[in-house]
């Protein structure tokens, strides 16, 4: 049923695109935000979205424009308009060049490419770069319905309110699942009190192999999907959401997991303690983010983190 519903939303989406001046529109690819379709090869795609509204992709169009003003040469989104057709929103954005990094990594492989490494260090090193701007502050996380930081100025008011939210929504399912559940939320926000001093830089939130783009050398050129958990904040947490999600499903993830985290100490001189409890953050986050009745794959391996010895020892459990 679904296959067909999405043939038949692909279907109309070319239609629409090639009625409007478009006739080589093609479908490129689809993910959790959003349908991707080419508009003109190598130049223009457009990107429909399936839950955000524009009033959600104004302030992200802002957060891609201050982002590209940045001296760096990483390639990153740039929103040429935003238009709503019968209630979805569609954004008119630059093609980016490179091809995904996971195209270039197998699965099963016990430890990750050099390149790959270099890669992922190089495109956190240009993030920590660019620092923080106002415009970094005011996009929308999640499906959340206020931006990020509103009404708050501290990272852990920030994330900490975010958290919290999140927990009340799904506290049904996790309480079933994770053992512990309130001693580990509050040894998670005494964690981020701790993190109101770290320096604060733009952060993607879901740096995963797919969102980096490579040349043949496995360089990186551009980064795309912003908008997930991107915003303004500890640069450490992007590193440790990095670590944990460049392999979540292989054979060997954990221990890429473990060899990654180490690489994130050595690059960034981040305690090994902070990427760690990072990884609680993002699982008490993003549990229910793509299966609210807390059903699928993501949920269980997010429940797996949360019951992880070495987590729950750098949180001081």
């Amino acid at each position: 049923m679904r296959d067909k519903k999405a043939a038949s939303a692909e279907k109309q989406w070319l239609e629409y695109f090639r009625a409007r001046g478009y006739p080589d529109a093609t479908r490129l690819a689809a993910g959790m935000e959003g349908a991707v379709y080419s508009l003109v090869p190598g130049e223009l795609v457009a990107k429909v979205w399936f839950h955000r509204g524009a009033d959600t992709l104004r302030p992200l169009a802002a957060y891609y424009d201050r982002l590209s003003r940045a001296n760096h040469s990483l390639r990153t989104p740039k929103i040429h308009r935003i238009d709503t057709v019968d209630g979805v929103a569609i954004t008119t954005e630059d093609f980016l060049p490179g091809t995904p990094l996971d195209q270039h990594l197998v699965s099963t492989a016990k430890r990750p490419k050099p390149q790959a490494v270099d890669a992922l260090v190089e495109v956190l090193s240009t993030f920590l770069s660019i620092g923080e701007a106002s415009e970094f502050r005011q996009v929308f996380v999640l499906d959340e319905t206020e931006s990020f930081w509103e009404g708050s100025d501290r990272w852990s008011d920030s994330i900490g309110g975010l958290l919290r939210r999140r927990v009340a929504r799904f506290a049904t399912q996790l309480e079933r699942e994770v053992s512990k559940l309130d001693a580990l939320l509050e040894a998670t926000h005494s964690f981020l009190e701790s993190r109101d001093n770290a320096t604060m830089s733009v952060i993607h939130g879901d740096l995963c192999p797919a969102n980096i783009l490579v040349n043949d050398d496995i360089e990186p050129v551009s980064v795309l999907d912003f908008g997930f958990l991107s915003t303004v904040g500890d640069p450490a947490f992007d590193a440790s959401i990095t670590s944990a999600i460049f392999e979540m499903w292989g054979p060997c993830a954990r221990e890429l997991d473990e060899q990654l985290t180490t690489t994130m100490q050595r690059a960034f001189g981040y305690d090994r303690d902070t990427l760690l409890a990072y990884r609680a953050v993002y699982a008490l986050l993003t549990s229910n983010a793509y299966a609210p009745d807390g059903t699928d794959g993501h949920f269980r391996w997010c429940v797996e983190m949360l019951d992880r010895q070495d987590v729950r020892d750098a949180l001081g459990m």
